[in-house]
């Protein structure tokens, strides 16, 4: 179970599968009720620090494969494209 800022989401996967989840995030591992549970746990580091624009990032990230998936040909998608590629270099920590 995971909780963010959207609410609490439970989440069952197929094994040899893994959930990712920002350490700002509240979780809790419920009981295994069949079989074992064999886990394994690490950090990884956003090249955006900032909460805020990451989260900008991402639904720019989303709104151009909406239009890429609506207009694959439009100029629009390669100049939504290179905005966000220069906000990550902008945002990124060197």
């Amino acid at each position: 179970m995971v909780e963010d800022t959207y609410g609490a989401h439970a989440v069952k996967l197929p094994a040899g599968h893994m959930v990712l989840y920002p350490a700002s995030s509240l979780h809790q591992v419920r009981q295994v009720t069949r079989g074992s549970r064999l886990a394994a746990f690490f950090w990884v580091q956003s090249m955006v620090r900032d909460d805020g624009q990451r989260t900008l990032m991402f639904d720019l990230d989303q709104a151009i494969q909406r239009v890429a998936e609506a207009l694959p040909q439009h100029p629009t998608v390669t100049q939504l494209t290179g905005v966000y590629h220069n906000l990550l270099r902008r945002w990124a920590d060197a």
